[in-house]
């Protein structure tokens, strides 16, 4: 009867914790789906450091450039023709054709969070580097306020057809109310490539420990409160 007791006490205690993960922001990419798209803007009010391609336009993407497409062989010939991130026949998002020189702000968002709060960004990658010439790495950072929050991510190239969604998630502690989270694309090198996609962007925060554990208390103080 005690171990029962206990036990339900443990699943308050991470009832309480678990639910205190907040979702803050997501982007699908399924809203960016207009050809007519503003240069330097998406549809969930994030913005780019790079120029906007339109679907039609003739010709391949140039360096510099981004586009919302359905296959990333929409804007380039000698891009996949892989889907988005949930393998949607209709669905949408977003890549890049990097500089070989130069860094590009892939996307960037500001979002307001609590001091303390652990917070985290995750976004499925896509590299787009294929066959020799096009044989470059790409290097990508995430970053809270300028600051990087992890290890550069290092997209590896791969022969066309075998391109594979990957999700890749850093943290940070917040240390302001405000906080800009960028993507950005490193440009560090010199080779051809340098492209990539992204899809389904999501920001969590997570309270601070000493919020949670008052979360934790009370659970107890519940679960007490049940055995009388």
């Amino acid at each position: 009867m005690t171990i029962t007791k206990s036990l339900g006490v443990i699943a308050l205690i991470a009832t309480a914790l678990s639910a205190q993960a907040n979702t803050i922001f997501t982007d699908d990419f399924e809203g960016n789906t207009n050809v007519n798209l503003a240069t330097q803007t998406f549809s969930s009010s994030a913005t780019t450091g790079f120029d906007f391609w339109s679907i039609g336009t003739p010709g391949d993407m140039d360096a510099g450039y981004f586009s919302v497409v359905n296959k990333a062989s929409d804007v380039h010939s000698q891009f996949t023709n892989q889907l988005d991130a949930d393998g949607d026949i209709n669905g949408h998002y977003s890549i890049y054709n990097g500089y070989s020189n130069l860094d590009g702000l892939a996307y960037s968002t500001t979002i307001n969070v609590n001091i303390g709060d652990t917070v985290t960004l995750s976004a499925y990658l896509l590299t787009l580097a294929a066959n020799p010439p096009y044989d470059q790495d790409s290097w990508i950072e995430f970053r809270a306020n300028g600051v990087a929050m992890g290890s550069v991510i290092q997209l590896l190239p791969v022969p066309v057809g075998t391109e594979v969604w990957t999700q890749y998630s850093q943290s940070f502690v917040a240390t302001s109310t405000s906080v800009t989270i960028d993507i950005v694309n490193l440009g560090d090198v010199t080779n051809a490539g340098n492209d990539f996609g992204i899809d389904n962007i999501q920001v969590e925060s997570v309270p601070e420990p000493a919020t949670m554990t008052l979360l934790a208390l009370g659970a107890v103080a519940i679960a007490k409160r049940r055995k009388k």
